[in-house]
C-alpha cells in the first residue's frame, strides 16, 4: 500500500496543509481502489487471542481452586505465590504515610515522627496521668491539654496507628 510505514517530519503549519491536501486514493487503479476499500485492515487480520490448550487452562484452574476464606478465586496461583513470598520475609511493623492530622496527633503525644503502637499507648497513659484534673486540682489549662491528648490518641487509634 502507498505511504504505509513512511513518516514525514513537518512543522504544525505544514502538517495542517498536508492533511488538507493529502488523498490516499489519488492515482490508484480501480482494482487497487476496490482492494483498499473492501479488504480488512492489516491489524484486524492478526489473531489477538491467547495461545495454549483449553485442557491446560482447566488443569490450572483445578489446581488453584479457591481455599476456604479466599474472597476471590486465584486460578493461576498469583496471589498464593505472593503470600508465600511475603511469609518468607521477617514481619515488620507497617509504616503508614503521615498526613497533617496524623503528624499533629503524634506531636501532641510527644513524637516527632513515626512511633510504634506500644510507645503511643505508653505516652498516652503517662500524659493522661499527668494532666488529669484530679491530679492538678482542676487546673483549666491542664484540662485543655488533656482534651487535646485524648483527641490525638482517638485519631491515631481510628486511623490504625494504635493496635488494640
Amino acid at each position: 500500500m502507498r505511504s504505509e510505514g513512511q513518516y514525514h517530519h513537518f512543522c504544525l503549519e505544514h502538517v495542517r496543509h498536508y492533511n488538507k491536501a493529502f488523498n490516499f486514493f489519488a492515482g490508484m487503479s480501480q482494482e487497487e481502489l476496490d482492494e483498499a476499500l473492501h479488504s480488512p485492515p492489516k491489524t484486524e487480520t492478526r489473531s489477538s487471542f491467547g495461545t495454549g490448550s483449553a485442557e491446560a487452562a482447566r488443569a490450572a484452574a483445578r489446581q488453584a481452586a479457591p481455599r476456604p476464606g479466599d474472597k476471590h478465586g486465584d486460578p493461576f496461583g498469583v496471589f498464593a505465590r505472593y503470600r508465600y513470598q511475603q511469609s518468607k520475609r521477617p514481619a515488620t511493623e507497617r509504616v503508614k504515610p503521615l498526613n497533617e492530622n496524623d503528624r499533629r496527633a503524634l506531636e501532641t503525644l510527644g513524637f516527632t515522627a513515626h512511633a510504634k503502637s506500644d510507645d503511643i499507648k505508653t505516652a498516652y497513659k503517662n500524659l493522661v496521668k499527668k494532666h488529669h484534673p484530679d491530679v492538678n486540682g482542676g487546673d483549666a489549662s491542664s484540662e485543655e491539654r488533656l482534651r487535646a491528648v485524648i483527641a490525638a490518641y482517638s485519631h491515631l487509634k481510628k486511623v490504625g496507628f494504635v493496635v488494640r
